[in-house]
């Protein structure tokens, strides 16, 4: 090696790595750092750009496809899973149609109807009650005090039977006058036979109405009772009365009308406590009908009935059991009322081809 080449290796020898890594990587210039600078914030915003707009996109398909992509059925169970029941239910009510079904005055309607059954089924609770009250005391009375009580009614009986001798007596005078009216319009062919001119003119100055005359000419019988009833305690039946069944029973509900058997005038009721609200009818035979325990009575003391003709409700007014029709019939001459001198209904009611 010549001197040349020593000098070199030794020079070479002795130079600092530091030194030569600064030489081969030199720091750039300050324009060359600038360049890299705003190339580096070009491509931050490009992404930024980019990613909004992605974010933008998927945002818009998710919300277009938000009704579809909601699945709720039973292959989808995540979804019914995030859209409760319960849910659907409050979405459906509060955008339901407000129909009168849910309007105001359809709530007070069906809250009065619902008040309304409850009175009504309270009211007939109280009415069974107070039945099966009135039922227990009256079968806990004893014979003794039922005869008592019987005893008293004919007392009242007794001080009625003028009166209503008074009234069958001027019942008998209609009837007969009615009876030749009609007989007079027969024969003159007039429908009015107390305003027609009759040769005998037995009955030209009556006061009896044309209605009366159709009411007493009318002949023919009818049930007391015409549906929703039952046959109960026939006449002379023996059992939880002070001696003997008395008439004969129609067993119904209250309310169940009742009708006139034949036709007649209307006496007044007899003053009997055991028969409560009750009708008395004079026929043409000269014979009575009484009908007790009604709830209401539609007719009046003097007026005229035909067969099948309504005159009140059946109730249990009185002394009864239970609601019932009792009707009960007194040959002519007895005074309505007298119970023991009754007669049975039936045969009555078969006299006058009822069956």
């Amino acid at each position: 090696m010549n001197d040349t080449a020593q000098r070199n290796a030794k020079r070479a020898a002795e130079v600092d790595f530091d030194d030569v890594a600064e030489l081969g990587v030199s720091a750039p210039s300050r324009a060359r750092r600038g360049a890299l600078a705003f190339g580096l914030s070009k491509k931050l915003v490009a992404f930024s750009v980019a990613g909004a707009v992605a974010a933008a996109t998927l945002f818009t398909f998710a919300f277009a496809n938000r009704g579809t992509n909601l699945d709720t059925s039973a292959e989808n169970p995540e979804a019914a899973v995030a859209v409760p029941a319960a849910a659907v239910a409050a979405v459906e009510d509060g955008f339901a149609d407000r129909t009168e079904e849910v309007s105001r005055n359809s709530v007070r309607s069906n809250l009065g109807e619902a008040v309304a059954d409850e009175n009504a089924k309270e009211r007939a609770a109280n009415m069974g009650v107070a039945a099966e009250d009135a039922v227990k005391a009256y079968t806990a009375m004893t014979a003794e005090e039922r005869q008592r009580l019987m005893d008293e009614d004919m007392k009242l009986v007794d001080a009625q039977s003028a009166k209503l001798k008074k009234e069958a007596e001027e019942a008998a005078r209609r009837l007969e006058e009615a009876r030749k009216a009609a007989e007079a319009a027969k024969n003159s062919g007039s429908k009015s036979g107390s305003k027609s001119d009759s040769k005998s003119g037995e009955v030209a100055n009556s006061d009896i109405s044309d209605e009366d005359i159709e009411n007493l000419s009318s002949t023919g019988g009818s049930m007391p009772l015409k549906s929703g009833y039952r046959i109960g305690a026939s006449f002379g039946q023996t059992g939880s009365w002070s001696r003997y069944h008395t008439g004969q029973d129609f067993p119904a509900p209250v309310g169940t009308p009742i009708y006139a058997v034949a036709s007649g005038v209307v006496l007044s009721p007899t003053a009997g406590g055991w028969a409560g609200t009750n009708v008395v009818i004079r026929h043409g035979n000269g014979g009575s009908t009484l009908y007790a325990h009604m709830s209401r009575k539609v007719v009046s003391t003097g007026q005229t009935v035909k067969p099948g003709q309504l005159i009140g409700y059946v109730g249990m007014s009185g002394r009864t059991f239970g609601p019932h029709l009792h009707m009960e019939y007194y040959k002519p001459g007895v005074t309505p009322g007298k119970v023991y001198e009754a007669s049975n209904p039936m045969t009555f009611l078969r006299s006058l081809g009822v069956r």
